[in-house]
């Protein structure tokens, strides 16, 4: 199972960076191969991590935690391709995957796994770096409009 996720994720990836610079170039196929890689890596490689995740986790809760965060990359990522192909809900998508990652997956996170001594200083460091990207992403939304 372990070796089909690898697989999976590296085609996705090099499909991805090939149609991102074929897109650059101008060259025909980019949105093909930007579709096949994102989506891939969407609704293949990440509910495969789901499953493999949900596997070595022992805790219920962890592997909704889990659960939920993958989704919320999938939202994202569905999103970007929106975004990125110019189709409508793309800022509907991202912008919600986001805000619910901000605040309702992150303290979650912490709660869930703050309270065991093993996990404690890795929790908080995990918590502000995605809090921070998250923040960051955000902010890169025009709210105004």
């Amino acid at each position: 199972m372990k070796k089909i996720l690898y697989l999976v994720g590296l085609l996705s990836t090099i499909f991805t960076f090939l149609g991102s610079f074929f897109k650059i170039m101008h060259w025909p196929g980019a949105a093909v191969m930007i579709i096949m890689g994102a989506f891939s890596f969407a609704f293949i490689f990440i509910p495969l991590l789901i499953f493999i995740k949900s596997k070595e986790v022992n805790f219920l809760f962890d592997k909704f935690i889990y659960s939920i965060g993958l989704t919320l990359g999938t939202m994202l990522m569905v999103g970007f391709i929106f975004k990125l192909m110019h189709w409508p809900w793309a800022t509907v998508l991202m912008l919600s995957s986001i805000l619910i990652f901000n605040f309702v997956y992150i303290p979650l996170y912490f709660i869930s796994r703050f309270k065991r001594e093993e996990l404690k200083f890795n929790t908080i460091v995990n918590s502000v770096v995605m809090f921070s990207f998250g923040s960051v992403l955000l902010a890169l939304f025009d709210l105004t409009a």
